[in-house]
């Protein structure tokens, strides 16, 4: 076994010994290489090549992570910047508390950006909760003026710290990554499933990407793509890859298969819950006095059909399943429902109590259940072809064509 000692590190960083390899990360909506994660690995002369678990322990307790973390933020800059690759990914970078503490990487980083050598979508850095809740003010500061920059910020290990909402409203995260120890149970306890549901479901609330680690298995990858998590990261995609061993797995053809079916539910429940506030909003305006001021104010959810949330999955993920029946038939009744809320709407607005809108609010919950009965179709095809052996080569000659499309455009 090779025992590491803080001197041997030192060492390896006048030698320039530690390189970057990129681990890719898979879309579980469109089945692409969305980014990658840069995890450092270090090339010894004898050739061998050491994985960070096996060196980070005791550069952290030699306080050698900083100078680390500067020596391989420009050899990520010269690996991405011109490749294309910087275009076309998101690539996160591990960094600690103790990097942000001084300036001097927030410099190094804004330079980069600022001077067009990468685009800041091409960024994103991973901080653990840990990190995060152990930091100092100086250190939020800085994220701050990064992510303002449009550089992205991922919670990196979720799910075993002890405070991860609280963390998630206090920075400025744009993503979470599920940890890899709640992927692997989820499958043997029905805790770590519900977890991870509900952090993917929490990380949609919140407008944030979800990323799954250590996914190994066919059945890992078919629960998160059932659940609507977002983008998957483990052996069963790749491992960490060198730069050119990257860049030819992503021209290659990905063998886990996307399918936005969790999505779909997700669509169900924003749908419920776009009801449920609109029916809140009238009943309680409803009960006020007609010339209440209070009647004129907001509080409903949007009356516009593309902005909802319905709507804008309709719009964008949902369109993997515009070759349904089930899809064009929404169409129809998600215009109606928002026809009815701008009625009801503008109802209250001009003094009209419960019984007046009652009429309204019943057609409101029949068109409801029209619409979460195609969703609920959609679904059940959608689990049909996830669960569904594919045919092998030249199977499908005479058979029937499968419900849904086996490809998509989305990104």
């Amino acid at each position: 076994m090779t025992i590491v000692t803080a001197d041997d590190i030192a060492s390896g960083l006048n030698n320039r010994e530690f390189v970057l390899y990129y681990q890719p990360k898979v879309s579980l909506i469109s089945n692409r290489i969305t980014g990658a994660e840069a995890l450092v690995r270090w090339r010894r002369r004898d050739g061998e090549v050491l994985p960070a678990s096996m060196f980070i322990p005791v550069a952290e307790q030699a306080g050698l992570l900083r100078p680390l973390t500067l020596q391989l933020f420009p050899q990520l800059v010269a690996d991405l910047a011109g490749s294309g690759l910087e275009h076309l990914f998101r690539v996160s970078f591990n960094v600690s508390s103790c990097d942000l503490e001084e300036r001097t990487l927030t410099a190094l980083i804004l330079e980069a950006v600022g001077a067009g050598r990468l685009p800041p979508s091409a960024l994103e850095l991973e901080i653990t909760e840990t990190q995060a809740l152990q930091a100092a003010p100086c250190v939020l500061h800085n994220v701050q003026a990064l992510t303002e920059a449009g550089i992205g910020l991922a919670m990196d290990d979720y799910g075993i710290g002890y405070s991860s909402i609280d963390t998630l409203s206090q920075w400025p995260f744009t993503s979470i990554k599920l940890d890899q120890g709640i992927v692997e149970r989820m499958l043997d306890s029905p805790k770590n499933a519900t977890i991870v549901r509900s952090s993917i479901r929490l990380g949609h609330e919140l407008g944030m990407e979800v990323v799954a680690e250590g996914v190994e298995t066919v059945p890992q990858h078919d629960f998160l793509v059932e659940a609507g998590c977002g983008v998957a990261q483990g052996f069963l995609i790749s491992r960490a890859l060198p730069l050119d061993e990257f860049k030819a797995f992503c021209a290659a053809a990905s063998k886990c298969r996307g399918l936005p079916v969790g999505l779909v539910h997700m669509a169900i429940v924003d749908h419920v819950q776009w009801r449920r506030q609109l029916a809140s909003f009238a009943i309680r305006r409803a009960a006020l006095p007609p010339g209440a001021p209070l009647r004129q104010s907001g509080g409903h959810p949007t009356l516009c059909f593309t902005k909802c949330a319905l709507g804008r999955w309709y719009f964008g993920e949902g369109r993997y399943f515009a070759g349904t029946p089930m899809y064009g038939a929404l169409d129809a009744p998600h215009r109606r429902l928002h026809e009815i809320g701008a009625l009801i709407v503008e109802r209250i607005r001009l003094g009209a109590g419960q019984a007046d809108i009652a009429p309204l609010m019943r057609e409101l919950k029949q068109v409801s259940l029209v619409l979460i009965g195609l969703l609920e179709d959609i679904e059940d095809a959608g689990f049909e072809t996830l669960f569904t052996p594919a045919p092998p080569p030249g199977a499908h000659d005479g058979a029937p064509a499968r419900l849904l499309p086996a490809t998509t455009d989305l990104q």
